[in-house]
């Protein structure tokens, strides 16, 4: 069995593409189950979201199961294969452990750093075990994921130094005021950046809203949602009086606070201007007690935020690089033990039955002197014959040519027993197989030693380079 994957993204796909292809949680059964029907495959993953959607298979031929994914892609999603082409990307064998490692870590996400990904790759890998699609190295490869995501957020600040618009200006305000206990915010306009930031202020603690709109409708919508109260336009200059923090981002063409209407108070004004064109005027800067940041000043924080995340993103490159090396070595050590320990026992019981029909030819006592010097002649020969191909199993296994397994159980007759094809469930497997990854300080990632190769919790797939 092969790693195996195909998708597209919204680095190689617009947004209209991306919606044909996506897969609802209603049908994941359904799809998951047509596509481990087919003889090319034996276990499938698909991780679909707005923005990429990815058909992780354990195949038992790389070019059958390619061509099988988009036969299955054609039915099922009634498109023609002809116009994907130049939109899909595919990965192979190791390949597919760096690209879901990278895809996990955020690493290959519209915004670096971003958190949602990991649950979404958790959701995708629950679904396929509820569906019967997950395979032994398939539940391997995404628990394993998900610790290395584990790994990325506690040793690196790849999540951290928000990059978006309203997270960065509500930033601005935490450094600014001592608390958001008890403040009440005025919300200008009620488009989209006004209840982003709102929304993003209340998960922060605030919880006094007052919103004005030039539509009064929309003040009311967004009010509602926010469990404040609507007021009217007009009364902005008396609603600025109550506020301890302004939020505005209208669609006006001029500027819709002025200097004029901030004299006069009592208490220190913390102001928010997200729009462009701008809605407050640069000269309320100036007025005492007044602190006015606006698009420009988020912007250049922005900035220096993406270049401490692309800092920790290469700190996140070589660990998803490191686990990556981990996990091929981890699986081709498991892989090979069954058939190194299975060529030897043959070659002991092949051994050991020739000595006992030739002690009986020769009338040798089973204690005799004779054959102890028999035994340890007859050992040590098959001890050399197969010392050789042991090391070059043992040296593939760590991932310089691991079809050299494969070949070892052609040769001798091995079942597919041994092959780690078995498929992996939710019941009974839950130290294995479970998606859940505990969360632990430091390190978090599931490798038994590496050294202890005897440790067989489920027999791998081979992965060749």
């Amino acid at each position: 069995m092969q790693l195996y994957l195909l998708g597209l993204s919204f680095r190689t796909a617009d947004m209209a593409l991306r919606e044909r292809v996506a897969f609802g949680r209603t049908t994941l059964t359904e799809a998951i189950r047509t596509l481990v029907d087919m003889p090319s495959i034996q276990g499938a993953i698909i991780l679909s979201t707005c923005n990429r959607m990815e058909i992780y298979v354990d195949a038992a031929d790389i070019t059958a199961a390619h061509e099988s994914i988009l036969q299955f892609l054609s039915s099922y999603k009634n498109i023609d294969p002809a116009s994907l082409e130049g939109h899909l990307y595919v990965r192979q064998k190791t390949e597919v452990v760096h690209h879901l490692f990278s895809v996990i870590s955020s690493l290959d996400s519209m915004v670096l750093g971003e958190q949602q990904i990991a649950g979404q790759v958790r959701t995708a890998f629950s679904e396929a075990l509820q569906a019967g699609g997950a395979t032994m190295m398939l539940a391997h490869l995404f628990r394993q994921a998900l610790a290395v995501s584990k790994r990325v957020r506690n040793q690196t600040a790849i999540s951290e130094n928000h990059v978006s618009v309203s997270t960065v200006a509500i930033d601005l305000a935490r450094e600014t005021l001592d608390s958001f206990e008890g403040k009440t915010t005025l919300v200008v306009g009620s488009g989209e950046m006004s209840e982003l930031a709102a929304r993003y202020l209340q998960s922060q603690g605030v919880e006094s809203f007052i919103v004005s709109s030039r539509t009064y409708a929309h003040a009311c919508s967004l009010a509602r949602e926010l469990g404040g109260s609507a007021r009217y336009f007009e009364e902005l200059e008396s609603l600025i009086k109550m506020a301890d923090i302004v939020l505005s981002s209208t669609a006006a063409p001029h500027y819709v606070i002025g200097p004029e209407i901030l004299k006069n108070r009592d208490k220190p004004l913390f102001m928010l201007d997200i729009a462009l064109p701008r809605d407050i005027d640069p000269a309320c800067k100036n007025v005492p007690g007044v602190i006015l940041y606006d698009l420009d000043d988020i912007n250049e924080r922005i900035k220096n935020n993406r270049g401490l995340r692309q800092r920790a993103a290469d700190e996140a490159r070589r660990i998803v690089d490191e686990e990556t090396d981990l996990f091929i070595q981890w699986t081709g050590e498991h892989a090979v033990t069954p058939t190194i320990k299975r060529m030897r026992a043959d070659a002991e019981a092949v051994r050991a039955a020739e000595v006992d029909h030739l002690l009986r030819v020769l009338h040798i006592e089973a204690d005799s002197p004779a054959r102890e010097a028999i035994d340890a002649a007859t050992c040590a020969l098959v001890n050399k014959i197969l010392h050789t191909p042991t090391v070059r199993l043992k040296q593939g296994a760590g991932g310089a040519d691991l079809e050299c397994i494969e070949a070892v159980r052609y040769l001798f007759g091995y079942s597919e027993d041994m092959m780690g094809c078995t498929q992996a469930t939710d019941t009974g497997m839950a130290d294995s197989v479970s998606p859940d990854v505990p969360d632990a300080p430091g390190v978090t990632t599931v490798y038994p030693q590496l050294k202890n190769v005897t440790q067989t919790t489920f027999v791998p797939t081979v992965l060749a380079q």
